[in-house]
């Protein structure tokens, strides 16, 4: 069974990820990019969900 972390912003953008460091790296990036605002460490952590595949 593999666990993985789902991010979904509230522009509907989904961000799959591995690992916390490279869910926080996808949500900054799109973020940044995208709305051109910046989320913590912390609030990302916090609304993602560990999914199991």
């Amino acid at each position: 069974m593999h666990t993985h972390k789902h991010y979904q912003c509230s522009c509907g953008h989904m961000v799959h990820a591995n690992s916390d460091d490279e869910m926080v790296r996808k949500v900054q990036e799109h973020m940044t990019k995208q709305h051109g605002k910046t989320i913590s460490r912390e609030e990302v952590l916090k609304a993602a969900h560990e999914h199991q595949h």
